[in-house]
């Protein structure tokens, strides 16, 4: 079995793909209102935040409007969800 030696891993390589990636490190990658754009032969990314109305700057880390791509809004949650009767046995058929 091949073993793994710290002193063998090329760090160098690993920070180019982080810089490869659509935003780097920044904490857009994973919100709702930015908008990546990408030009041809540079190698940082232009993004535009939909809620500031106004481009931020690669490496952004902390953000007040800041929304998760994943998270859905109350309507969207209400429209998913199944009603639950919190009564004691009304789930298994033996309410009176």
């Amino acid at each position: 079995m091949p073993r793994f030696d710290l002193e063998d891993f090329d760090f160098d390589a690993a920070r180019q793909v982080s810089v490869r990636r659509a935003h780097g490190d920044s904490i857009c990658a994973g919100c709702k209102h930015s908008q990546t754009y990408r030009r041809r032969g540079h190698p940082y990314p232009v993004i535009y935040c939909s809620e500031l109305y106004k481009h931020v700057p690669p490496g952004i880390v902390e953000c007040s409007e800041f929304e998760a791509v994943a998270s859905l809004s109350l309507e969207q949650m209400q429209q998913i969800a199944l009603p639950v009767d919190p009564r004691p046995g009304v789930n298994d058929g033996s309410y009176r």
